[in-house]
Parts: structure tokens; sequence; C-alpha cells
């Protein structure tokens, strides 16, 4: 199984759709979706993640599951030093390295600021949602706090001792693909769910520029027990090939594109 995230166009926040280069992002992305396999889509109820996966849609003849928490991790803390509301994950960088438990991935929720906002109870919501649709295509969570998943073994224990020299066909759980397009907040939650870390630090020290595409794959290295590993990260070669620009809303710099 393949887990395809990607993030809506380039956005006009202000009225929850895309701008006119988002548009045209839009229309690139739909043209690499066509190659692709997918078995199901599904996108956040917000207009800019609607407007990103339209055109796609409208070729293939399909549509997608709207999923409402799959919606932007936008809820607000109290900032420590302005004690104005701001988003749970948009954090000055010395406000975030000098606290240590947001490096902790049992404990990141935990502070006086993050509690303000009630984060963990959010953050539980999303995640456990997200569990309950893997386990519709039959990948339950073994462990709350172990980002290992159950599934039928595909690989024989003689198979699964032979560890990292598995033969490609012993490594193929299912043929499966699963689209989500919504939003690089509570996509990198939903990532850090899937493998172990702290969101905060996915937050902090990652990009991934709009329409670009996001994979993770299944890996069982041991009969019936699955984890998720990155494979591809905010790519966005449907828009090199236009040579149209990756966006670089949400960093707060100049993005290089190579």
């Amino acid at each position: 199984m393949h887990l395809i995230f990607i993030r809506h166009g380039d956005p006009d926040y202000k009225n929850d759709t895309l701008t006119e280069k988002g548009r045209k992002e839009a229309v690139f992305l739909a043209e690499r979706i066509l190659k692709w396999k997918v078995d199901d889509f599904y996108v956040s109820p917000y207009g800019r993640a609607q407007a990103t996966i339209a055109p796609a849609l409208d070729l293939l003849g399909r549509s997608a599951e709207t999923l409402d928490w799959l919606h932007e991790f936008d809820f607000r803390v109290s900032d420590p030093l302005t004690k104005k509301e701001r988003c749970a994950w948009d954090w000055m960088p010395r406000d975030y390295y000098r606290e240590e438990k947001y490096f902790n991935r049992k404990a990141w929720f935990r502070t006086k600021t993050m509690k303000s906002g009630g984060i963990e109870a959010h953050a539980n919501n999303v995640c456990s949602c997200f569990d309950n649709l893997l386990a519709q295509y039959d990948y339950t969570r073994m462990e709350n706090d172990t980002p290992i998943y159950s599934c039928f073994p595909h690989l024989t224990y003689d198979e699964a001792a032979v560890d990292t020299h598995l033969n490609p066909d012993q490594k193929d759980l299912d043929n499966k693909n699963l689209v989500f397009v919504c939003h690089l907040g509570v996509m990198f939650l939903i990532i850090s769910h899937l493998t172990g870390i702290s969101p905060v630090q996915l937050w902090q020290g990652f990009f991934v520029a709009p329409t670009s595409v996001t994979v993770l794959g299944a890996e069982e290295r041991a009969p019936g027990e699955v984890v998720f590993r990155v494979q591809q990260l905010g790519d966005v070669r449907h828009l090199m090939e236009h040579a149209e620009p990756a966006s670089a809303s949400g960093f707060y710099g100049n993005v290089l594109n190579l």
C-alpha cells in the first residue's frame, strides 16, 4: 500500500480557494495524476483543497470522499510572549528550540502553550480517524504509542529472516494507492503519527510546496507487521516539467527551484 499526500495549490487564504497560479498548478497536477493507479481519493473540506483535486477528478470521471478531520490543523494556542492567539504549528524558532518537550513524540502536546488550545485532543482525533480509515483496508495499529500496524501476513518467517535482502515481490503487501489532498499542518501531523516522531519537528524543520506530492510506502519486515516509510517528500516534478516555479506559500524565505 502507498499513501499519497498532496498539499493544496497556491492558496488564496482569504477566500479559501486558489490563486490564479494555484489553478494553473492544479491543472499540471491533474496531468500527473492521470498516469497513476488510484484506488480511493480523500480530500479536506476546505475550498482550496477541493479546488486542487477538482481538475483531476473531472478528467478521470471520479469522485473523492470529503473527510472533515482532514481539514487544516489550524487550532489556536496562546502565544507565550505576546499572549495573542496563533496557529498551533506556527512557531518562532527560539520558542521551539528552547522547549525540549517539542522534540518528544509523547510529550510535545504537554507544554503550557499546547494545553492552552487543547491540542492533544485535537491531534488524537485526527490520528484516531486516520487509523480507523486504515483499518478499513485491513491495516490495524497494534499499539497506540508504536507506529506498527498489523495486516494479513504476506511473508513467511523464512522470508522475513532474509531481512534487508528481500526480493521485491516478497515486499509487496498490496497494490492499493490512497490519495489524500489536504494541508501542510495536518499532513505533517499524520506523517508524524505514521513514523513515530514529534509533529513539531516536521512543522518547524520541513516544508512542502503547494501541489507537492509526498509518498509513504508500507513495509512488512516481519510477518503481519507493517510500518510506513517516506519514499518521496514534497515532489513537484509536474511543475518543473511546465517550467512553473514552486510556490513559497508557508515558507518564510526564498524557495530554490532546481
